[in-house]
C-alpha cells in the first residue's frame, strides 16, 4: 500500500489493487477504528467517497490537507502507475 504521508496521527494512502480497478482515490486512517476515503476528480477536486467516524471538523482538516499536498500525491500517483504499468485513471468530475 503506498502511503503518501502521515499528519496528525492519520495515514494517507492508497491500496495497489484499488488502482487496477477504479479511478484514483485516497483512503485516510487513524490506524484505527476511522477511516475515509476521498476520489480525485480529473479536475483535480476532491469528492467525499466514504466516512467512517471521522467527526465534520477532522473532515475538514483531510481535505486541507489533501489540497495543500495534492500535487505531491498526483505526482507519486503517476509515478506509481508508471513503474507498476497501470493507466491512471481519475472519476469524471460531475458537470455544472
Amino acid at each position: 500500500m503506498p502511503k503518501f504521508f502521515e499528519l496528525f496521527g492519520w495515514r494517507f494512502f492508497a491500496v495497489m489493487f484499488d488502482l487496477l480497478n477504479e479511478p484514483f482515490h485516497v483512503h485516510v486512517t487513524d490506524k484505527g477504528k476511522k477511516e475515509c476515503k476521498y476520489w480525485v476528480l480529473s479536475n483535480r477536486s476532491l469528492e467525499l467517497a466514504f466516512n467512517r467516524g471521522f467527526s465534520p471538523a477532522e473532515l475538514r482538516k483531510i481535505e486541507g490537507a489533501l489540497r495543500e499536498r495534492l500535487e505531491e500525491i498526483l505526482r507519486q500517483y503517476e509515478t506509481i502507475c508508471h513503474a507498476t504499468n497501470i493507466r491512471p485513471q481519475y472519476k469524471r468530475a460531475r458537470s455544472a
